[in-house]
């Protein structure tokens, strides 16, 4: 029985320690934060399955001058930031360039298009039809789509095998959002796009699953990490020492520090996110979640209120900007004239892992054997965290993989 340290407690790290245990693995987890109470926690909740495409593409490309000139913009770079960010930066850009962004897009698509299935095996051994919602989701555009565009967009759609539908403005607001303000141009409504009604709970009842199964979770911080002559792995947490045969860092933005230890070099930065959670406006006039295109956020309808989650900071350092988050507030009262004034319960801010290529990274080191890396899923840890759990286990197992992991090797920089 092979001893394997997972460390981080996210959907990720939990989601492959249950399937470790299930392969018969003595599986310890290591956080120093409870389960599920990173950006598994803060998320908008959406089993996205239509972002087949990275965001680092020629259509961000263009719209960037745009985006960062506008005050309310949902990307902001900090200006001091850019020294540092500039390595980062540059590859974005070179990532967003047609050929690679074909690439890229093959690559991510490849796990997009069977994360639904990975999410439904989950579902039926172990979390219940309680926190999950097969009611699809939609996407509103205020201003109507350049032909071009939308041509691309929906060529984009049918080539992967993404069902959507055109709504009208008079469709969108009889149907699903009757509350919504009638000056917006169309919608598409997206039936295969599931979601969740507490992602936090969804992660610990994998957790709970995970030691059920055998698994056991030590709270603390990993200090060090250090290879063995005979391939085994030293972890140091709080000041002791635990040996272990193989290890997976899913630590999310702190992936890249541990597997630094190990003479790996990972092109990680921060995406910093925010949400607020509602109390006061009515479930029933948001009756499924829906992202509104040009404003960069998701409405989606919780067990505890309604939470508007996105905005990017890209270079951010320090406290929180919490004007990102009453932003969203904001908007939503905008959209939603007909509310009451929102009443903002709750705020929340963190870290998403990215990569350049908006490609997360899965796979073993290179130069540290029987170490594994799962990171950089950015907007997608929740929709890919089963599937990634699954291709993980299956890669620390000695078997040959699900999905053609060579696009996410961590060397690919």
């Amino acid at each position: 029985m092979e001893d394997v340290v997972v460390i981080g407690a996210g959907i990720i790290g939990t989601a492959a320690a249950l399937e470790l245990t299930q392969r018969g693995m003595r599986v310890r987890i290591v956080d120093s934060a409870p389960p599920g109470t990173g950006c598994s926690f803060g998320n908008a909740g959406l089993i996205a399955v239509d972002h087949v495409a990275p965001l680092a593409s020629p259509e961000t490309l263009a719209g960037l001058p745009r985006m960062l000139l506008r005050a309310d913009s949902p990307l902001r770079l900090h200006k001091r930031s850019l020294p540092r960010m500039a390595p980062w930066l540059l590859e974005f850009v070179a990532q967003a360039q047609e050929p690679r962004f074909r690439r890229n897009t093959r690559a991510l698509a490849s796990l997009v298009t069977v994360a639904a299935q990975a999410w439904r095996r989950l579902l039926d051994g172990h979390i219940g039809d309680g926190l999950f919602r097969d009611i699809g989701s939609l996407y509103v555009f205020e201003q109507p789509v350049a032909p071009a565009t939308e041509r691309a967009q929906l060529e984009l759609l049918d080539r992967h095998g993404v069902r959507y539908e055109t709504l009208t403005a008079a469709q969108v607001r009889r149907d699903y959002l009757p509350a919504l303000t009638p000056h917006m141009s169309h919608a598409r409504y997206f039936p295969g796009m599931a979601s969740v009604t507490n992602p936090q709970r969804v992660v610990e009842r994998i957790f709970d699953a995970a030691l059920a199964a055998g698994a056991s979770f030590t709270s603390g911080a990993v200090q060090a990490l250090r290879p063995l002559p005979d391939g085994r792995i030293t972890v140091t947490l709080d000041g002791q020492t635990h040996i272990a045969d193989k290890v997976l860092i899913a630590a999310g933005s702190r992936s890249a520090e541990l597997a630094q230890q190990l003479g790996a070099s990972i092109p990680l930065t921060n995406e910093r996110g925010y949400h607020v959670q509602l109390a006061a406006p009515s479930r029933d006039h948001l009756r499924v979640p829906v992202s509104f295109v040009e404003r960069g956020f998701t409405c989606n309808p919780m067990e505890q209120g309604i939470r508007l989650a996105g905005t990017v900071e890209l270079g951010a350092r320090g406290a929180p900007d919490w004007r990102r988050a009453d932003l969203l507030a904001t908007q939503f009262q905008t959209l939603f004239p007909g509310e009451p004034a929102p009443r903002v319960a709750k705020r929340w801010y963190g870290e998403r892992p990215t990569l350049p290529d908006y490609l997360p990274m899965i796979g073993e080191m290179r130069g540290a054997r029987n170490v594994f890396v799962a990171t950089g899923h950015q907007h997608l840890g929740l929709t890919l965290g089963p599937l990634t759990g699954e291709l993980v286990a299956q890669l620390i197992a000695r078997q040959q993989p699900a999905v053609d992991l060579t696009p996410f090797r961590i060397d690919r920089f």
